[in-house]
């Protein structure tokens, strides 16, 4: 609108530049006709002018204030409808950018509740563990307690998976190596050991807040894991007598997790040769074992049978030999049966003449003398 007024800026100063001009003009008129001795009617001549030249401005100062109105007005309108263009458009797009701001905020407060849940359930499982391990000191405090539990587990789930032919407990595969229990091959023996460090790790569940010693205490627990695979390994790990690798058993899934979760000490521990395993897991390699032993005895009952079956066509083929021969004996003892009949039968007719007062036995059949 300060555009418009401006343009027109002119019509004002244009008007009174006329209206001076006007009046000098009749000035000078009048000087004119003073000069010429018109004095009767110089006022008379002035005022008609000045009133001509009033009304004329006037007039003209009514046009241009109209064609202001108008052109003022045409400019507001542009104006007005510009300004509502602008607010329009800088409300759609400040309702945009609020749609977006909003839905960013949603996503974000979306990530933020996800995370939360996430770092409270792991919270969660971190003092779900730390009860496990503090319930399993409980039970282990004794004297030979940890010791003793682990063998307790180890001989409930081999008496459940493995045929007793196929295992041992307080297996000594050396003198003074004595492992807690051994799965017996056919050529060699798994060793398990069922001891497992747990003071350090108890104590570092036992501080609440995190802290040097807190760190510390876990990295202890890392080191006795390690000193007691060193261990297993040297005792346990004696081929030919035991397999190239032995296992060490950990009774408490708690323990197990936070010893595999550290791959340096799991790739430290399957160097040395020696397998930490948990109550799930090495039941679950029992179970594979336990189908494996099934078939290994399957496979001993069909070479067994195998052998049988080898043993008794050897003896049904010296039973045929033995039947072709008595068949034989049987043919030729027949024959001679025979002959034997006709033999009778003679000397039976013989007998009979005789009897009745013939002295000449009667002449032999022709076969009877081929025979």
């Amino acid at each position: 609108m300060e555009s418009n007024m401006s343009g027109y800026g002119w019509l004002f100063p244009a008007v009174f530049a006329v209206l001076v001009g006007a009046v000098f003009f009749l000035l000078g008129r009048a000087a004119a006709g003073w000069r010429a001795g018109d004095d009767g009617n110089l006022q008379k001549i002035l005022n008609e002018r000045l009133m001509e030249q009033t009304q004329r401005l006037v007039e003209t100062i009514g046009r241009a204030r109209e064609e202001s109105k108008d052109v003022i007005g045409t400019g507001l309108s542009h104006t007005q409808q510009k300004l509502s263009e602008s607010l329009s458009q800088g409300r759609a797009e400040l309702a945009d950018r609020l749609e977006k701001t909003q839905k960013l905020l949603a996503d974000r407060l979306e990530n933020l509740v996800r995370e939360t849940a996430e770092i409270k359930a792991a919270s969660g499982r971190m003092l779900e563990i730390g009860g496990d391990i503090r319930n399993l000191s409980q039970i282990l405090d004794g004297p030979k307690g940890r010791g003793g539990f682990g063998e307790f587990q180890l001989e409930l789930m081999l008496k459940q998976a493995i045929p007793a032919d196929r295992f041992a407990l307080q297996y000594e595969v050396e003198a003074g190596r004595v492992a807690d229990a051994a799965i017996l091959f056919k050529d060699a023996v798994l060793c398990i050991d069922s001891k497992f460090p747990l003071a350090n790790l108890q104590k570092h569940y036992d501080m609440k807040e995190p802290s040097p010693e807190k760190d510390k205490l876990l990295a202890l627990f890392y080191a006795d894991v390690k000193n007691r695979g060193r261990e297993i390994s040297k005792k346990y790990v004696v081929p030919p007598k035991t397999l190239g690798f032995a296992v060490m058993f950990i009774p408490a899934e708690a323990v197990f997790l936070e010893i595999i979760s550290n791959s340096e000490l799991h790739k430290a521990l399957m160097d040395m040769r020696v397998v930490p395993a948990s109550p799930n897991f090495l039941y679950v390699y029992f179970q594979a074992l336990a189908i494996g032993f099934a078939g290994m005895a399957v496979e001993e009952r069909a070479k067994e049978m195998l052998g049988a079956l080898s043993e008794l066509k050897v003896n049904f083929e010296k039973f045929q030999d033995t039947h072709a021969t008595l068949g034989k004996h049987i043919m030729n003892a027949s024959n001679m049966f025979g002959q034997s009949e006709k033999h009778v039968a003679r000397i039976s007719n013989t007998l009979e003449n005789l009897r009745l007062g013939q002295s000449e036995p009667p002449p032999e059949a022709p076969n009877d003398k081929a025979q």
